[in-house]
């Protein structure tokens, strides 16, 4: 059984990091499938799942955009922001999504609106993800 090595990092650190079977990526053109011996590719990661085979199971990870290093051998990734799509994260997601939307119902003027936003957008697209893992 062939294995590689993927990290996929954030700026709020280290994401998910191990060996894997396969990875698929939202890509600008479309989702990318990476098997062990992948020829070397950089590519951008728009919004959406990455999907790993690991050894441990499938894991389903939210992202809202980023760059992959795909060499024969591993695989870098660093994304703006990601979120693992479990349910677990369910309550966690529908707080952040509250409590954005009440800092933006107050529209206090030392708040930065644009960042408010992408608070919002990133916790719906959390919610989003742990929605559509719990259905299948």
């Amino acid at each position: 059984m062939n294995k590689f090595e993927i990290e996929i990092l954030s700026p709020q650190g280290l994401v998910f990091k191990g060996n894997i079977r396969s990875a698929s990526f939202p890509t600008a053109s479309g989702i990318i499938t990476v098997l062990p011996g992948h020829e070397g590719l950089v590519t951008k990661l728009k919004h959406g799942e990455i999907m790993l085979d690991s050894v441990n199971g499938l894991k389903k990870i939210t992202v809202t955009g980023g760059f992959a290093e795909i060499t024969n051998k591993n695989i870098n990734v660093i994304v703006e922001f990601a979120v693992h799509s479990d349910t677990s994260n369910k309550n966690k997601i529908e707080q952040a999504v509250k409590l954005a939307k009440a800092m933006k119902e107050k529209r206090k003027n030392f708040i930065d609106m644009s960042v408010i936003e992408t608070d919002l957008k990133k916790s719906v697209a959390e919610l989003k993800s742990g929605i559509s893992s719990k259905r299948r």
